[in-house]
């Protein structure tokens, strides 16, 4: 099977790469229009196959192409493969407002073809289960960052969509629902919270960019039981008045504790069968409409 890596920056070389290049039965191809760094890459992944325009992919006969570059170029990429059949595998956001990201859905539609949105926080292998569990009472999400306000746009769709999508389990998040909360400094968002109840469950959501460092915490709890989780790695189960230690086997690496190890194996999937779950369709495009929403209200 042979998938294109378009976008060589950060979250490509760091996060997908060490990945994609030890997944059994996967051909590389990279895209980037900076040739320098085409070459590093390449050559430090013995990868044969480069490119420096996406468009070129379609005539080297890819089975799927993978968007790593910056988001306001998403949808235009997205687009070119997706008229042409390919498959795409797209970062989050995979669009900056919902116009286009239904524009990209109904396009995957009218071509039967798959469109993967990368929200790698849906694979977190330390509570992935529990969220899904029925007997969920709460869950609260917070993700801050240290002095680093900003324009209503990227704070919510490059940033707090983590925080939107990881607690829009069940893909039907309406804002007309939401308590929202929002602080301004010198103009910009500093912090936003959400709140919400739905089918009983109690939901909660927050970033501040005041905070006094960069962290994230996820909190849940079920009848007389709960968990604290400080990272991705380890946290605290409460249960009948007792603290236990829940945590990843040692040898876990940090991919694979940040989920991109079972995405990229859930994305594989989705090439091989050809097929994107109607609920996973349906969480995309309800946090792309909310983080739409979202920005509007806060302007």
């Amino acid at each position: 099977m042979k998938i294109a890596v378009i976008g060589l920056g950060d979250i490509a070389t760091k996060a997908y790469l060490p990945l994609l290049s030890r997944m059994a039965g996967l051909k590389l191809v990279l895209c980037t229009r900076n040739p320098e760094k085409l070459a590093k890459v390449a050559g430090e992944y013995r990868i044969a196959q480069t490119c420096c325009d996406y468009r070129e992919l379609v005539d080297m006969n890819v089975d799927g192409v993978m968007i790593h570059t910056s988001s306001e170029t998403h949808a235009t990429i997205a687009t070119y493969f997706l008229e042409r059949g390919i498959p795409v595998f797209v970062d989050k956001p995979a669009t900056l407002n919902f116009a286009d990201y239904q524009k990209l859905h109904d396009l995957s539609e009218q071509h039967s073809v798959p469109l993967f949105v990368g929200f790698n926080r849906r694979y977190i292998p330390l509570w992935r289960d529990l969220i899904k569990r029925d007997d969920l009472l709460t869950l609260s999400w917070h993700k801050h960052r240290l002095n680093l306000p900003g324009d209503p746009q990227d704070y919510v769709f490059d940033d707090m969509i983590h925080v939107i999508d990881s607690l829009n389990v069940q893909g039907k998040l309406d804002q007309q629902d939401v308590q929202i909360s929002v602080q301004r400094q010198g103009g910009k968002i500093s912090m936003i919270n959400l709140s919400w109840e739905e089918d009983g469950r109690f939901y909660n959501g927050q970033m501040n960019r005041l905070f006094g460092k960069t962290c994230e915490s996820v909190s849940m709890s079920f009848e007389n039981e709960a968990y604290q989780f400080n990272g991705f790695l380890r946290g605290e189960k409460f249960e009948h008045g007792k603290t236990e230690v829940v945590e990843l086997a040692d040898w876990t690496d940090t991919l694979a504790s940040k989920g991109f190890r079972d995405m990229l194996e859930d994305w594989v999937n989705t090439l091989k069968t050809g097929w994107v779950d109607e609920q996973v369709k349906q969480r995309n495009l309800s946090t792309h409409a909310f983080c739409d929403n979202l920005v509007k209200a806060i302007r």
